[in-house]
C-alpha cells in the first residue's frame, strides 16, 4: 500500500475529520456483530428453547433492517447529530431493558415487545460514516476508498465481535456481552454525533412524494438493493451451512475455523480492492466480483470434506468485500445528495434481510434434505447477486452520476453526489 497512493486509505484517512468518525463508528457499530450471538446465548440458556432465542434474534434483526430506513430519511431530513443522540439514548436503554426482561424472566409479551422496540431504535451507524465519506469534499477516489476501508472494518467487527461475545459470556455471565453492547452503541453513536465537522449538510428535500419506497424507486437503486439482499442471503446461509457441514463430518470446532477464514479473506479482498484506483468503472468491478463470487459457490454445495470447504469458501468471502463496496459505491452515485444516508441503507438492509432469510431457508434445508441443500442456499444468493447487477447493467450506468468535471465540483449540493462514475 503507498501512503502517496491518491487512491489508498491513508490518502482517504487524512482527511479532516475522518479517523474520528471511522473510529466512533467503529465502536458503535461492534454490537451489530455481538447482539445476535449474545441474545440466542443468554435466552436460550434462561428457558431452554433455542427456537425461542432464534425467534427474538431475528426480531430484533428485521425489526432493525426496516426501521432503520425511515430513521436514516430522518437523519437526511434533519441531520445526523440530533437523531444519533436520541437513537443513542433509546437503543442502549432498551437493550438495557431486554437483557433484564430475560434474566428477571418477565413476561414473554413484555420481552418480544422489547427486543422489537430495541430493534426499532438501532441506529443504520455503517449507512451514517458512509454518508460521511460520501460528503467529504475532493476526489471521488476518496469516498470509494473510505467504502473499502469501512468495509474491511465490517469484516473485523464480524471477526472479533462472536469472540469476544463467547469469551465474556462463559467469563462473566451470559449477559454481560448484552450489557457491553449497549454501552458500546451509546458511546459511539454520541462519539460520533458530536463530530458535527464531518456530518453531511441537510439538504432540503423538495415537496413531492414522501412515501417510504420514494428514494427505493431512484433509478437503477432497486437492483443494487436485490444484489445486496443475495449476498445477506449467502452470508445467513454459510453460517448454518458449515456449522451443519461440520458437525455431519465429526468435528464441529472446525466450522469456527472456516468461518474467520471467510472474514479473513474478505478483508484481503477489500484491502486489496481499496488500496488502489482499478481500471475500468466501479459497475464493471461490481458485476466481476459478483459474477466471481457466484463461480466460487458453485464448488461449495459438493465439497469432499472441511478443508475442501474452507478453501471454497474463503474464496467465496474474498470476491464478496470488492462486490459490497462496488454495491455501496454505486448506491451512492444514485440516489440524490439530499438521500443519501437512507439510499445506503436501502442497501444495507437489503443485505441484513438477506442473512435472516438465508439462515432461516438454510436451517430449514439443512433439517428436511441434509447439509448440502443448505449449503446450496449460498449459492442461491450468489446467484441472485450476480445476475441482479448484469441483467439490469444499463439501467444502473446510465444513473450512476457522471464524472466530475475538473476541478470537482462540491461534494455535496442539490444535484446528484459527484462520482463515483461509469469511468471509475
Amino acid at each position: 500500500m503507498s501512503g502517496d497512493s491518491a487512491h489508498g486509505f491513508r490518502h482517504a484517512l487524512r482527511q479532516p475529520g475522518a479517523v474520528t468518525f471511522t473510529s466512533a463508528g467503529l465502536l458503535a457499530r461492534l454490537p451489530v456483530a455481538m447482539i445476535a450471538l449474545a441474545t440466542v446465548l443468554l435466552v436460550s440458556n434462561v428457558s431452554g428453547s433455542y427456537g425461542y432465542a432464534g425467534l427474538l434474534s431475528a426480531l430484533f434483526a428485521i425489526t432493525a433492517a426496516l426501521v432503520s430506513i425511515g430513521t436514516s430519511r430522518w437523519a437526511d431530513s434533519v441531520g445526523q447529530t440530533l437523531v444519533l443522540r436520541v437513537l443513542a439514548v433509546l437503543h442502549s436503554g432498551l437493550i438495557v431493558g431486554f437483557t433484564a426482561s430475560i434474566v428477571f424472566e418477565a413476561a414473554v409479551a413484555l420481552q418480544i415487545l422489547l427486543v422489537v422496540a430495541a430493534g426499532a431504535t438501532s441506529p443504520a451507524i455503517g449507512s451514517y460514516v458512509r454518508a460521511r465519506w460520501a460528503a467529504l469534499p475532493g476526489d471521488a477516489s476518496i469516498a470509494r476508498a473510505g467504502f473499502a476501508w469501512e468495509s474491511i472494518l465490517d469484516e473485523v467487527i464480524f471477526t472479533i465481535g462472536p469472540l469476544l461475545t463467547t469469551y465474556v459470556a462463559f467469563t462473566y455471565g451470559l449477559a454481560t456481552p448484552l450489557w457491553i453492547a449497549a454501552a458500546c452503541v451509546a458511546v459511539g453513536s454520541l462519539w460520533l454525533s458530536v463530530a458535527r465537522r464531518t456530518a453531511p449538510p441537510v439538504v432540503p428535500s423538495p415537496g413531492g412524494s414522501r412515501s417510504l419506497t420514494r428514494v427505493l424507486r431512484s433509478p437503477g437503486l432497486r437492483p443494487v438493493v436485490v444484489s445486496g439482499l443475495g449476498l445477506g442471503v449467502l452470508f445467513g446461509s454459510l453460517d448454518v451451512g458449515v456449522v451443519a457441514f461440520t458437525a455431519e463430518q465429526g468435528s464441529g470446532e472446525f466450522a469456527g475455523i472456516a468461518l474467520a477464514g471467510v472474514a479473513a479473506a474478505s478483508m484481503v479482498g477489500g484491502i486489496l480492492y481499496g488500496v488502489r484506483q482499478w481500471p475500468g468503472s466501479v459497475l464493471t468491478h461490481t458485476q466481476i466480483a459478483a459474477a466471481a463470487t457466484a463461480a466460487v459457490m458453485l464448488i461449495v454445495p459438493f465439497v469432499p470434506g472441511n478443508t475442501t470447504l474452507a478453501i471454497a469458501a474463503a474464496a467465496a468471502g474474498f470476491c464478496v468485500a470488492p462486490t459490497l463496496i462496488g454495491l455501496f459505491t454505486l448506491t451512492r452515485g444514485l440516489v440524490p445528495a439530499r438521500n443519501v444516508t437512507e439510499g445506503l441503507t436501502w442497501t444495507n438492509s437489503g443485505l441484513a434481510t438477506g442473512f435472516a432469510l438465508g439462515s432461516a431457508v438454510a436451517g430449514i434445508l439443512v433439517d428436511a434434505y441434509g447439509t448440502r441443500f443448505g449449503l446450496g442456499t449460498g449459492l442461491a444468493g450468489a446467484l441472485c447477486a450476480a445476475t441482479a447487477v448484469l441483467l439490469r447493467a444499463a439501467t444502473i450506468r446510465e444513473n450512476v452520476d457522471p464524472p466530475p468535471p475538473t476541478p470537482p465540483a462540491p461534494a455535496w449540493n442539490d444535484d446528484p453526489i459527484a462520482g463515483p462514475h461509469p469511468d471509475g
